[in-house]
């Protein structure tokens, strides 16, 4: 909270809103919860937590707010990659991406990151391309650009579909 006057001036200016909860931190939920609330964020980067409790669940999915997952940052700050979770965040039909968290530090970017979660989790073709979709339906661009990539990425599910 002591950056709401930060983010309201943002908001003032056109900005669009993302705040960073990190993982298995002391009140994460109750900070999801004010990111929602008191900040007004349309995305969350990590906000994992959110599953342990079943009305932030429901309130993320309903308002289809963005969560950036980063797996590989995870397993260095927490117990591990948080897969299980993001399975059930996808199950739970939340927005959940995978992203990459400070990259050179971690030493993964997206793709690594992606490769990790979905060997990890055992994540089907369905569920990597709802995580791809998820990826373009909180991305801040244009609705047109939006409708191509989407376009492009069910061309490719359609097309490796077996046969």
């Amino acid at each position: 909270m002591k950056f709401a006057s930060v983010f309201e001036r943002a908001r003032a200016e056109d900005y669009r809103l993302t705040m960073h909860c990190d993982v298995d931190q002391a009140d994460s939920v109750g900070h999801i919860w004010q990111c929602l609330d008191d900040i007004g964020v349309e995305r969350i980067d990590h906000g994992v937590n959110c599953l342990e409790d079943d009305a932030l669940v429901a309130r993320l999915a309903r308002d289809g707010i963005g969560l950036t997952v980063c797996p590989v940052s995870n397993r260095f700050v927490t117990d591990g990659l948080k897969d299980a979770e993001l399975k059930t965040m996808l199950d739970r039909s939340l927005r959940a991406t995978v992203n990459s968290d400070d990259p050179a530090y971690f030493a993964a970017y997206v793709n690594e990151n992606l490769a990790a979660v979905a060997q990890a989790a055992d994540l089907t073709e369905a569920e990597l391309a709802r995580l791809a979709r998820n990826s373009f339906e909180i991305a801040w661009i244009s609705p047109a650009e939006r409708a191509g990539y989407l376009a492009d990425l069910d061309a490719y599910v359609r097309q490796a579909a077996p046969r």
